[in-house]
């Protein structure tokens, strides 16, 4: 989970989000609409422009790239994370059409118009023609709609955007408008606020404010507790299955990266079997939760905690070079369920062990102190808790004592 409010979410983040995939290579590929016969058979331009000079894709080419390059190119990243742009009648304006192949699910699609969207959104180069920014009213929303919108969030995830985030909100909102093809984020709000009227948009903005960006083995000592305090403990009690909670677990690294220790910690004398460990990943957003389920992660991604020695031990290549999976022997280890932290978590069962980091900071003390005795009611008796870095469960609950581990602190039930 991200520190900074921008980057948080309780369990909720966007396909669309800045860091998916889908947003840096999904849409890389865009036509232009020309007026002479003899451009048709040129290669196709990276970016929709009124000018004639070269462009730069976002491979990094040049708009005079020979047409079997592109080919290639769009070979190589067709599938599930690329977005394929075609000519329409409108001119110089680039228009999404998703790309196609046998057994394309509807997550794949929804991956590359999130890309397109979120590129879109970000770049002057492909901005919608002047009719369609004519849609866009404001991208501002008012003082009153935003203490309305702050309130609703509040109620619906828990987030406390306080009383200066307008900013915030015009930032994650902006992007919707065309999307949605609704005039101002005040309108916007409005319709997100009628969940049963207009559900894909309360859910894209519930989704939009609660993105977070993540990585592996975050703050590191979290993980070494795991392995050298917490699971060597649990084998030797000779409980089974044991069983660990991921809460608002975003885009997947969190339980992915707990799924590896388990592995790693598998080769000491004293282990828990992976076979008898159940690691549940919880988040608000059905979106996210396919991701994680997808379990593809790029580069960028990859790079972000991940060592060489566990990125080959731990994952497998695919027909995308810049693209790599989990693999099968931690994938099985975990189970994605759809969950809101303000719910109940009584279908869940006990844990062992419940990872809840870098997210209490954004709730009321009131909030704070529900989840927190909620969690202790899901622990096993000596069951664990470990928040993030920054978070203190001091005059919230009274249901934990405070564990050092060296480095790092974890909070144990009473």
């Amino acid at each position: 989970m991200s520190d900074n409010p921008q980057n948080n979410r309780f369990g909720a983040g966007s396909a669309a989000s800045n860091g998916s995939l889908a947003s840096r290579i999904g849409a890389s590929f865009f036509q232009r609409k020309s007026d002479s016969t003899a451009t048709q058979n040129r290669p196709a331009p990276t970016f929709n422009r009124t000018t004639n000079t070269a462009q730069t894709s976002a491979f990094g080419s040049t708009a005079n790239r020979s047409a079997s390059t592109l080919s290639q190119r769009v070979a190589q990243n067709g599938n599930a994370i690329a977005s394929v742009m075609r000519k329409t009648s409108q001119p110089n304006r680039a228009q999404f059409t998703p790309s196609t192949y046998p057994g394309i699910t509807n997550l794949a699609i929804a991956s590359q118009k999130a890309g397109y969207d979120s590129v879109s959104a970000r770049n002057p180069d492909i901005q919608p023609t002047t009719q369609d920014r004519l849609q866009v009213q404001s991208r501002t929303v008012s003082d009153m709609q935003y203490q309305r919108f702050a309130k609703y969030i509040e109620d619906q995830s828990g987030i406390v955007l306080g009383d200066n985030k307008h900013y915030l909100v015009n930032s994650r909102l902006s992007s919707l408008l065309l999307r949605f093809k609704v005039a101002t984020i005040d309108e916007l709000i409005n319709r997100a606020m009628q969940p049963n009227i207009y559900k894909d948009i309360s859910s894209a903005v519930i989704d939009a404010m609660t993105t977070n960006e993540t990585l592996w083995f975050r703050d590191t000592y979290p993980y070494l507790a795991l392995k050298n305090i917490i699971l060597p403990e649990l084998a030797r009690s000779g409980k089974t299955p044991v069983r660990i909670w991921s809460a608002a677990c975003s885009s997947g690294q969190e339980p992915y990266s707990i799924a590896m220790i388990v592995q790693e910690q598998a080769t000491n004398m004293v282990h828990v079997d992976p076979n008898q460990c159940q690691i549940i990943g919880t988040d608000i957003s059905p979106e996210m939760l396919d991701r994680c389920r997808f379990a593809h992660y790029d580069n960028h991604a990859l790079a972000r905690g991940l060592s060489a020695e566990r990125k080959a031990k731990f994952f497998k290549p695919t027909k995308d070079p810049n693209v790599m999976r989990v693999d099968d022997k931690i994938k099985q280890m975990v189970t994605f369920k759809q969950m809101n932290l303000l719910g109940s978590y009584s279908l869940l069962g006990r844990f062992d062990v419940i990872f809840c980091r870098n997210v209490l900071i954004y709730f009321s003390n009131e909030v704070k102190s529900q989840i927190l005795n909620k969690f202790a009611l899901c622990l096993n008796p000596g069951g664990y808790l470990i928040l993030g870095s920054s978070e203190s469960i001091q005059g919230l609950s009274d249901k934990y004592e405070m564990v050092r581990c060296n480095p790092g602190l974890a909070y144990r039930l009473k």
